[in-house]
């Protein structure tokens, strides 16, 4: 079997990473600063740096999997930028890896079903629903939606587990029964990015390209605009006669 070698990019939230992860063991993960997170130049010379420390150049990369949200607009899109420059740059393989899926990743193997919630500002919440199917793999039970705090805090099932980084948002008021406890598996990881990209490619093959794995058609995953934009598009509708 051809040794895959995977580059994973996840820039969605607060703490975002990097990481070289080869076959299924994982060589290097790298936190990313600030500045890393903001700028695609930055994330770049990160990347290289990582890459450079284990004798490894881009052409080695096989496939870049990066994270492709929901989670912050300017994160998104830097990771983006970055992946999809570094696929054609490289000629390696892309794919975009939903952020929600990676993050139930996380839960521990006794869990089979759980919400993930990230915090979509005004005060709302991303919210997607996973299960496990019969290869205890993830799948997604319905498309991830915008829902106001307090209805999601009223509607959802008193059992359910609750993951993600908007879990933050909500635990102060309402408890710890039935969030996910520890932060850190609360966050999308690189690694988990990495290895869910590997995992698709081998279980795929070589088939038609999809908006996941062709790196000309991929792009974050908002659900809808930032505040910028629908305060540009608002005043455009209003210059209209």
């Amino acid at each position: 079997m051809t040794r895959m070698l995977v580059l994973g990019i996840e820039t969605s939230g607060l703490e975002g990473s990097v990481a070289i992860v080869r076959d299924e063991v994982c060589l290097a993960e790298k936190r990313l600063n600030q500045v890393g997170r903001r700028h695609a130049q930055a994330l770049v010379l990160e990347i290289g740096e990582l890459l450079k420390a284990y004798s490894l150049t881009p052409r080695d990369v096989n496939l870049v999997a990066v994270s492709r949200g929901p989670g912050s607009f300017t994160g998104l899109r830097v990771g983006m930028v970055c992946a999809k420059t570094f696929a054609y740059a490289t000629g390696c393989r892309f794919i975009a890896v939903d952020t929600f899926a990676a993050i139930a990743e996380n839960a521990p193997g006794d869990i089979t079903r759980l919400f993930v919630i990230e915090d979509a500002q005004r005060d709302d919440l991303f919210v997607g629903e996973y299960a496990r199917n019969s290869l205890h793999q993830w799948s997604q039970v319905s498309p991830i939606q915008i829902i106001s705090r307090d209805v999601f805090l009223q509607s959802r099932r008193d059992m359910a587990i609750v993951t993600g980084p908007g879990v933050a948002k909500v635990e102060a008021e309402t408890g710890l029964d039935h969030w996910l406890q520890d932060p850190g598996i609360r966050q999308p990881r690189a690694l988990t990015i990495a290895s869910l990209g590997r995992l698709h490619e081998q279980s795929t093959g070589d088939v038609a390209l999809t908006r996941e794995t062709d790196f000309w058609r991929a792009s974050p995953f908002y659900l809808r605009l930032s505040a910028a934009e629908e305060k540009l598009a608002t005043t455009i509708q209003a210059e209209i006669p």
